[in-house]
């Protein structure tokens, strides 16, 4: 209870350049209590220890920032304005690493050492400690190089120190994934049906927030006009991005680490555990795209009232449900993103079952952004939130307006953030159908994931690549030509479709030229076509693939050798 009264406690506590040393600290000897000790706890008793102590600690810790994080709000789901976020701790070496070892002879050499060995979870927090204090990368195993002179030089200055979010979120939330590795899949069922739903809870409450059904929403009547009633506000407890940002970064780590494991478990277990975390990210991601399409609908709603007059208002009522748009968009996109990082590892060890159910997902995802990006009153309401952010001066406006409308400034518009989402969702199913349509030795032999994925990823890369050419043509003039130099990486700060697509392409045309010669064979006649469109684009990145492409694939089919 003293630690977890430490990792929420509102006391400022900055040492030598570290924030939040206390609650920090206590979350650092919580993490290592429970990975050294972990394993004499049964399934109960962890339920307890999580449900009653540690998630509390952590949601009031976050609950109870109030500092300039909690306000900060990107333009961009794609650009993060929050690139000062802590990183979870790495995964401990075990008690007998060398380098730990050679950490506690230091820490026994010193005149104020301690009188009688470190045990292994106080070496753990000793370890740790050093390596916050003295800014060292996360890896225990080199804590002793800390100790030397002038490693104190090595701090990074922190602009939040006294921020909870910024500080001790991503390490609190980063010890469930630690947990899930070192206790829960050694549980076996019971881990996973006891552990696994506790733990998911707060990633789930991180990265959404309430689900769609727990939403409380106010209703205002106007008894002036015609006594309509709307909903206009959200009143449960929402994340602010920077939590979002690192629950969903969370849920990519869990995946990865678990996957990883699953080949080593019994068949009968890895096989539940492969459908329990998929079937939860699919609910979390369809709760996120519930929950946004809701908000969506509640801003259109208020706006056309407003024109109506139904409702006297100055915009603030839809404008103020802004941000929490904005950050469900972000979540649908950090989510549909990270899938990137853990997917190849999927694709080896899913079942149909579990492929169909994420596609599905992935597939509502894109159509729900899809329809949001040509909203015109959703478009309308954005431009208004972006006018009140920007002043009343009319150089300001004008200027911003000019910029918006050349194209050189989307960020914050409504085609900036759905867009985005929508182009992150195809890319996940692209990347995903494709690596079941790939011929691999390694994947699962259970069902022909071949067949299942061909119909799909072809209408997919057909109808991405014909929607990229029109806007490409359509809105080229209008691009700076050094958004084209990096498609991949600059793409996505311009809204238009052949911009935020750029990526996209550029995993389809990859993914062609690696097709088997059969496989190019019976989709040539609708890819062809295309491929000589795509010569003329203006992208540099884009036209030398489409070349690879030619020279293997075409070359090949008229006899000419592929060139190294």
């Amino acid at each position: 209870d003293g630690l977890a009264s430490g990792i929420c406690s509102s006391a400022a506590s900055t040492s030598g350049g570290v924030g939040c040393l206390v609650q920090r600290g206590s979350i650092m000897a919580m993490r290592a209590i429970l990975l050294r000790h972990g394993k004499l706890f049964s399934a109960s008793q962890w339920y307890a220890i999580l449900g009653c102590v540690l998630l509390p600690a952590i949601q009031i810790g976050a609950e109870s920032d109030s500092s300039p994080v909690t306000q900060i709000s990107s333009e961009s789901p794609s650009v993060s304005s929050l690139d000062f976020l802590g990183e979870p701790l790495q995964s401990p070496p075990p008690f007998d690493d060398e380098g730990l070892q050679k950490f506690a002879e230091m820490t026994q050499s010193g005149d104020s050492s301690p009188s009688r060995p470190l045990g292994t979870a106080e070496l753990l927090v000793e370890a740790s400690f050093a390596d916050l204090r003295h800014g060292g990368d996360g890896n225990l195993s080199k804590a002793y190089t800390l100790q030397k002179t002038g490693a104190e030089k090595r701090i990074q200055l922190q602009p939040f120190p006294d921020s909870w979010i910024a500080t001790t979120a991503p390490i609190a939330l980063g010890l469930l994934s630690d947990l899930i590795i070192s206790s829960s899949l050694e549980l076996g069922k019971e881990g996973r049906e006891v552990f696994w739903p506790t733990i998911m809870s707060q990633l789930v409450r991180w990265s959404v927030g309430s689900s769609k059904e727990k939403i409380q929403c106010e209703q205002v009547t106007d008894e002036e006009f015609n006594g309509d009633k709307m909903i206009v506000d959200v009143k449960e407890w929402q994340p602010c991005e920077a939590l979002v940002r690192i629950g969903c970064k969370e849920w990519s780590r869990v995946f990865r680490r678990v996957l990883e494991v699953v080949p080593t478990l019994d068949q009968v277990e890895g096989k539940a555990w492969l459908k329990e975390m998929s079937t939860s990210l699919s609910d979390t991601l369809l709760k996120n795209i519930g929950l946004e399409e809701k908000i969506r609908d509640d801003i259109v709603e208020a706006k056309i009232a407003s024109l109506e007059k139904r409702v006297q208002n100055d915009g603030s009522v839809y404008l103020g449900m802004m941000p929490t748009l904005k950050t469900r968009c972000i979540a649908s996109h950090c989510l549909q993103q990270y899938i990137s990082t853990f997917v190849d590892q999927f694709a080896v060890l899913t079942l149909e079952e579990e492929a169909s159910c994420l596609l599905d997902t992935l597939n509502q995802s894109r159509l729900s952004s899809m329809k949001a990006r040509k909203d015109e009153d959703l478009s309308h309401a954005f431009q208004e939130a972006c006018l009140a952010q920007w002043g009343d001066s009319v150089e300001e406006i004008d200027a911003a307006m000019e910029r918006a409308n050349s194209g050189l400034s989307h960020r914050g518009s409504s085609q900036m953030f759905f867009l985005t989402q929508e182009a992150s969702a195809t890319s996940a199913l692209i990347i995903l159908l494709s690596l079941l349509y790939s011929k691999r030795q390694d994947a699962d032999c259970s069902w022909d994931t071949e067949a299942f994925a061909e119909p799909i990823l072809f209408e997919r890369i057909i109808e991405v690549l014909t929607d990229f050419l029109e806007s490409e043509e359509r809105d080229g003039l209008l691009i700076d030509p050094n958004v084209w130099r990096s498609v991949s990486e600059r793409g996505g700060q311009v809204a238009f479709y052949c911009t935020s697509f750029a990526g996209v392409v550029v995993q389809i045309l990859d993914m062609i030229s690696n097709l088997e010669k059969e496989q190019f064979d019976r989709h040539k006649e609708s890819l062809f076509p295309i491929l000589c469109s795509l010569i003329r684009v203006q992208s540099d990145e884009i036209r030398h693939l489409v070349a690879g492409v030619f020279r293997k694939q075409i070359g090949g089919m008229i006899g000419v050798p592929t060139s190294k």
